[in-house]
């Protein structure tokens, strides 16, 4: 089924769709040259042991390539009222010193990238790829570290969208 949200009024389904509140992140894996940024929404814990993380990306996205080579991905969480994170990530995934320019972060041991503004991190051990016929593949890692930031009080950006036909 194609759904349509330029023809009004837009469909009930894709309203409801819409609805399903998401957070939003700034994904970074890779290293050197390899380094890949981009905002991505659509995250969900999967089970609780091991503690596995989903994240859907679109599967003309170059860095689910970066993801499957270095075998990691992290999550930074963004904050109620940040702008810096999305105004340097909403519009297109960022690679090699593009990536991190301009933005105060830190490695893990193993390579991982936690950005400074987020209000949390959640490292992630890559372990597999679904692909299930659509627009979007399912990147599944296994919660290897996390944490709040410095200011713990800091909450997630929560968001909903007009409908379930875009981001």
């Amino acid at each position: 089924m194609i759904l349509d949200s330029t023809v009004e009024p837009v469909l009930p389904i894709l309203r409801a769709v819409g609805k399903i509140p998401s957070g939003l992140f700034i994904l970074t894996t890779g290293e050197g040259p390899d380094v890949s940024a981009m905002l991505v929404s659509f995250v969900q814990q999967l089970s609780f042991e091991p503690l596995c993380i989903g994240v859907a990306i679109h599967k003309d996205r170059e860095i689910g390539k970066s993801i499957e080579k270095s075998r990691f991905f992290t999550l930074n969480i963004c904050s109620v009222g940040d702008k810096g994170l999305l105004r340097k990530y909403a519009r297109q995934a960022l690679t090699g010193d593009a990536a991190l320019a301009d933005v105060v972060h830190r490695k893990l041991p193993d390579g991982g990238i936690v950005l400074s503004e987020a209000c949390a991190f959640i490292h992630c051990r890559f372990c597999a790829r679904l692909s299930y016929h659509a627009d979007h593949e399912l990147f599944i890692g296994i919660a290897q570290d996390g944490d709040l930031a410095a200011d713990s009080a800091a909450k997630p950006m929560i968001h909903t969208r007009h409908d379930g036909s875009k981001y």
